[in-house]
This record gives structure tokens, sequence and C-alpha cells, in this order.
């Protein structure tokens, strides 16, 4: 054989799409959602309706089974259907979910954003609160919307509160650690990733973060759920990494629990009208939040400068080999 003849190699494997590839991203998010909803509302409301009862009321002597039951339903019905749909999909896990370690620095940002946007949301749920019930009117329904929505409260109340370190820990897996893991999947990951496809990435960052808030139904958190739910997609989108939404979902969701478990259940309050400030005690409050967005978007740009996302050398490490 000529030994000057061109050497043939074998062509580089395609990557398989999955039967639902041909479905528009933007479809496929809503079918998602709607899927979603059905198994963890319907589906998981009907295995509540048998553990719990008729009545599904929360006590001491089922209160640990409704978080077993609550546990199992996210992971079951939030988890597993974004990963077979993603399968489905793109039939690519580790790119639509972000299976990175993210850089050092960038998940120290992530943290401390965080941590400084915290008094904002409070400040603005409180001042938010204040205006909405002292409109003259639509007071009626203002306030069998708080009832309602007191009473869901009551119910996250019980499942927050632990009377020991056992309990307790019991309580972060439950509030903190699997929403953390069950949510971004879902959010940063299946619906992200789809927006990605149709849509410039900062309009990406905010529908995603607009469909997270959309998803827990608390029209009075829903600014605050938009402004974490944009804040961890964009943590996701500069990163490269779904840890950093993991870790910083988780953190939110531990600073309240720890709040319950020190200080009380009264601490666990997000419609914010109960406690009444003088003006003073206002301007220190508003003050407060001023100082606290501030910090927050100096961290959101830090962010961004040390952004991964038009870098070639991504990350420094796989979450899962190659």
């Amino acid at each position: 054989m000529d030994n000057n003849s061109p050497e043939i190699t074998d062509p580089a494997p395609q990557h398989k799409k999955g039967p639902l590839s041909k479905i528009p991203p933007l479809y496929f998010i809503f079918l998602s959602l709607a899927l979603v909803f059905f198994l963890y509302q319907i589906v998981g409301g009907l295995i509540s309706y048998f553990m719990l009862g008729e009545n599904m009321e929360i006590n001491s002597d089922n209160l640990n089974v409704t978080r077993i039951v609550l546990t199992f339903a996210q992971f079951m019905f939030i988890l597993a259907p974004a990963i077979v749909l993603v399968m489905l999909q793109d039939n690519n896990i580790k790119e639509t979910f972000r299976l990175k370690l993210p850089k050092i620095n960038l998940m120290v940002y992530s943290i401390i954003g965080l941590i400084f946007v915290q008094p904002f949301l409070q400040v603005f749920l409180y001042f938010q609160n204040e205006l909405i019930f002292s409109l003259p009117f639509g007071t009626e329904f203002l306030n069998q919307l708080k009832e309602m929505f007191d009473m869901l409260e009551s119910t996250t109340v019980k499942l927050v509160t632990a009377d020991s370190i056992p309990e307790f820990l019991l309580v972060i897996l439950v509030i903190a650690i699997t929403p953390a893991i069950c949510e971004e999947f879902l959010f940063r990951g299946l619906v992200f990733k789809n927006f990605e496809k149709i849509l410039p990435a900062s309009k990406a960052i905010f529908f995603s973060g607009l469909l997270f808030a959309l998803f827990h139904f608390h029209p009075f958190n829903l600014i605050p759920l938009i402004i974490l739910g944009v804040y961890l997609t964009f943590i996701v989108y500069h990163s490269g990494s779904i840890l950093t939404a993991v870790i910083c979902h988780f953190l939110n969701n531990f600073i309240s629990a720890m709040a319950v478990y020190i200080y009380g259940s009264e601490t666990f309050s997000s419609l914010g009208t109960e406690k009444s400030f003088s003006t003073d005690e206002k301007l220190q409050f508003l003050l407060l939040g001023i100082i606290s967005l501030a910090a927050f978007l100096f961290v959101c740009k830090m962010i961004k400068r040390n952004s991964t996302a038009f870098s070639k050398e991504l990350f420094s490490k796989d979450i899962i080999n190659e």
C-alpha cells in the first residue's frame, strides 16, 4: 500500500439527541413545568392525603412523616422528572445541569452576594406590605388573601420548628438541602438551558428567575423571589456551575431555619406587617436596605467581572469525569 496515501480516520461520534429534541424550547419549558406541577401538587397531594388523613392537619404525631413525604415528593416529582426530561430532550445531563466545579473566587462572591441582599429583601417586604395594606381599596380581598397565606405560613412554621438537634437536622434536610438540589436542577438546569437556546443571556436569566418566583405561588413574596431567582441564575451563568446556586439556595433556606431554631417561630414572617416602627426607625431601616442593595450590586459587578461565561477554560475541575 502506498505510504503517501492519506490516512483514513473514523469520524467523531455525534451526540444523539433524545426523542423530545424537536419540541421547541419554549414549549418544552412549559410542558415540563406543567408535568412537574401535576406530579408534585396533585400526585404529591394525594400521597399526603393518604398518609395524613382527610383533614391533612399536621400535628406532633405526623410531623416527621410529613417532612419525609415532602422530601420524597421533591426528589421524585421535581428532580427525577427534570433529569428524565433532559435525557429525553438533549440527552446531555452534564451540559444542561452544568455539572462543573466553579472557581473558588466566584463561589465566594456568590455567597457574599446572597448574604448582602438579605437585609434589602427584608426592608423591601416591610415597606411593600405596609403600602399594600394601607391602600384605601381592595382591603377585603387583601385580608382574605393574607389569611390564606397566613394559614400556609403556619404550616411551614410547623415544618421548620425543631425542639432538638436531631429534629433540626431533619428540618435542614427538608427545608434547605432538598429544595436546593431539586429546584436548582429544574430551574437553573432544564428551564435556563432551554431559555438560552432562544434568548440572549440577560433575558434567559430574567425569565428563568421569573418562572422560579411564579412557581412558588406567593404573591406577597413575588418581588423578593424574582430577585433571588434572577440572582441564582446569574451566578450559574457567570460561574458555569450549578453548584453556586445549589449552595446559595441552601444557605438562604438554612438561615431562615436557623433563625427559627434559635429565636423561635415568631421570626418566620414573610409579610412583615406585624411590627410597627417609629419614623426614625423606618429611616434607619430604609438606610440599611439601601446600603444592602448597594453592596449586593457591587458584588454582582465583581461576579460579572470575573465571569467564566466567555472563557475557553471554563472550569478548574469537573464534578463528574469525562
